[in-house]
């Protein structure tokens, strides 16, 4: 049985130091089949956002990581929006550019929705 895509969608805005720890949060899972979408929230020509592209270029070649710049600041609710759309995947979860994983948070949360009868919804 294949397991679901999960999307975990971080949102970013002038934290560059803590991304690339909350990136590898998602990358060192247990469960595998997850794709990591970063929006980037920084205005264009800040500091902040050639910083978050400098980071962001070490996982150019990483086809699980993919990365999503907002022409202008738009605010953290936005960004979330902006990443679940690009989400081609069963679920979706959060975390913000300053936080990280537990390493089986996800692999227990799906083991768990998975298990759920069909009238739940989460």
């Amino acid at each position: 049985m294949e397991q679901p895509l999960v999307s975990i969608i971080i949102p970013t805005y002038k934290r560059p130091d803590t991304l690339d720890r909350a990136i590898n949060s998602v990358l060192n899972q247990t469960y595998k089949n997850i794709e990591v979408i970063v929006v980037d929230d920084n205005n264009p020509d800040t500091e902040a956002r050639s910083k978050t592209e400098h980071i962001m270029s070490v996982y150019a070649d990483n086809p699980r990581v993919r990365y999503i710049k907002h022409e202008k600041n738009k605010n953290g609710s936005a960004a979330r929006n902006t990443g679940a759309r690009y989400s081609q995947a069963k679920y979706v979860a959060f975390l913000d550019d300053d936080d990280e994983f537990f390493p089986e948070k996800i692999e227990a949360q799906v083991k768990r929705l998975e298990e759920l009868p069909d009238e739940y919804a989460v």
